[in-house]
């Protein structure tokens, strides 16, 4: 569908703003200030369907020409500099304050952003974890390289199966969070078995969801109209709000947001609509652009704040140079590394 084909700045928005909500909620929770939900984890459930939404239509409309192997090497190359550059950042401010540091298996696991592989989990007792998050982006990189080629062979060989097998996987990932995940979406970082990690069946959930979201968009012959379309965002939002911008709303009701996030995201792929048009301009350009980077430094930062500055209360005062340190170092990693490798990485696939 043409209206795929340039920057969608109000989904890149989102982008942003999920993650500075991420970067507030642990702010205060790994402070042990709980006065936001806990429901700042669910914006990790909308970079996950919106990476599958934008992955699957990349794939899609490159895949006669589809190598796994190339993918899988891009992927990588997409997400390790800004990720290398804050472990570097993490790991220095480790050394300064004598913090466990990594073994030989630790620094396999960074390099090759596999820290939601379990290995190494019981030795040291200790696990290192450079960022505190990375297990997210190493999720987000291992089951992309997996699905997306098992994706393009059902797209060649099997196309009347996607949509069954979509279903069947969405249904399975959501069927285990919901009857073992103790901790509900928050299931990161926890071992479902021997093999396997929540990361990984929460991200495949998410993944299946986008990629079921972007055939079902450039499937369905649907023209737009903005006003039923700004209603359903409207109602989008005002129903993620009352179900869970609460402190003591129902848990158990997390499981339906990456429903809701594929809804939205569909809603907003029309690029019409008066949620698409507020959050369509310079400054949304600019939250997405630098959303990465956020989502990557902001635990530093809370490190550093609560160490040397003691902003770890809940003073309005605090919240604010927080945030503006955050939107200042990661706006300085987009222009000088994540910029010129995004430029980099288009350049190759254009030669």
């Amino acid at each position: 569908m043409d209206l795929l084909h340039k920057r969608n700045v109000s989904l890149d928005c989102f982008r942003g703003i999920m993650a500075l909500f991420v970067a507030c909620g642990h702010f205060f929770y790994w402070n042990h200030k709980p006065i936001i939900p806990c429901s700042f984890v669910l914006a990790v459930d909308f970079f996950l369907v919106l990476s599958g939404f934008v992955i699957c239509h990349s794939v899609y409309q490159k895949r006669e020409k589809f190598n796994s192997i190339n993918f899988a090497f891009k992927r990588y190359l997409r997400l390790f500099p800004v990720y290398i550059v804050c472990v570097v950042i993490s790991y220095v401010f480790n050394i300064f304050n004598n913090i466990t540091q990594p073994n030989l298996f630790d620094w396999f696991k960074i390099l090759t952003i596999s820290e939601m592989i379990p290995l190494n989990t019981l030795h040291p007792s200790i696990p290192f974890e450079p960022i505190g998050i990375s297990y997210t982006i190493s999720a987000e990189l291992w089951v992309g390289i997996i699905i997306f080629p098992i994706f393009v062979t059902l797209l060649d060989k099997f196309t009347h199966l996607i949509f069954p097998v979509l279903i069947l996987v969405i249904l399975y990932c959501l069927i285990v969070l919901n009857q073992t995940s103790i901790n509900y979406m928050d299931a990161h970082h926890r071992l479902y078995n021997l093999f396997i990690d929540y990361a990984i069946i929460r991200c495949l959930l998410e993944y299946s969801l986008g990629i079921l979201t972007y055939l079902i968009f450039i499937k369905i012959n649907f023209k737009p109209n903005n006003f039923i379309i700004s209603f359903f965002q409207l109602f989008i939002i005002l129903l993620f709000s009352m179900t869970y911008l609460k402190l003591n709303y129902n848990r158990n009701n997390e499981f339906i947001a990456p429903f809701l996030f594929a809804i939205f995201i569909y809603l907003l792929s029309f690029k019409t609509g008066i949620i698409y048009k507020i959050t369509s301009n310079n400054f949304a350009k600019f939250l997405g652009d630098i959303s990465y980077s956020i989502y990557l430094i902001h635990p530093i930062w809370i490190n550093i704040c609560s160490k040397y500055f003691h902003l770890h209360t809940t003073k309005g005062i605090n919240i604010v140079i927080y945030i503006f340190c955050i939107l200042t170092s990661a706006y300085i990693i987009y222009q000088f590394v994540d910029k010129p490798c995004l430029q980099l990485l288009r350049y190759k696939n254009n030669t």
